[in-house]
C-alpha cells in the first residue's frame, strides 16, 4: 500500500480505472466461458493481461 501513496493524483486514478476495468473483464470473461464463447474468453484474457501489465509498469515508476 505505500507503493500506492508514493504515486500521483493522475497515477492513483488510472489505477483505480484500471481495477475497475479488471473487474468488469473478469465478470465478462466468466459469462463468455458460461455461455461457451472460447474466442471471447481468450480475448479478454489478453485486455485483463494487458491492463494488469500496464498497472504494474505504473507501480514501478513509483519505485522509480
Amino acid at each position: 500500500m505505500d507503493q500506492i501513496c508514493q504515486l500521483t493524483t493522475e497515477e492513483r486514478a488510472r489505477i483505480t480505472e484500471i481495477q475497475d476495468s479488471l473487474i468488469e473483464r473478469y465478470v465478462e470473461q466468466k459469462e463468455a466461458s458460461y455461455k461457451g464463447k472460447k474466442a471471447r474468453v481468450i480475448e479478454i484474457e489478453r485486455e485483463i493481461n494487458e491492463l494488469r501489465r500496464e498497472m504494474e509498469e505504473i507501480k514501478e515508476w513509483a519505485k522509480g
